[in-house]
């Protein structure tokens, strides 16, 4: 993954962990996530996800009118239990879709 995202930043080799952190600067949304405009949210990641660090799905908690569901031994996009991830999304969608 690290490449993709580096190639997808810019560079054209494998970009160290400072030069990665200083071209993620750019894309910083703390502004964004501070307001309290936000639609409807379920955010759903598995616990293992070795592609999105686990206080990026966290950092969603405590949103208004947001539910965030870490599964539990599986990876990026809880793929690996996908019924899990489904059991809490159908219900979230049926829901929100009914108001």
């Amino acid at each position: 993954m690290d490449g993709i995202v580096g190639n997808a930043l810019g560079f054209d080799a494998l970009p160290g962990t400072a030069e990665r952190e200083a071209a993620f600067a750019a894309f910083d949304l703390r502004a964004l996530l501070d307001q309290d405009a936000n639609g409807p949210m379920l955010v759903v990641n598995g616990a293992e996800d070795v592609h999105v660090p686990v206080e990026d799905t966290l950092v969603f908690e405590g949103r208004r009118d947001t539910g965030v569901v870490l599964i539990p031994d599986t990876g990026h996009c809880a793929i690996s239990r996908f019924g899990e991830a489904m059991a809490v999304i159908t219900p979230w969608l049926a829901d929100t879709l009914a108001r």
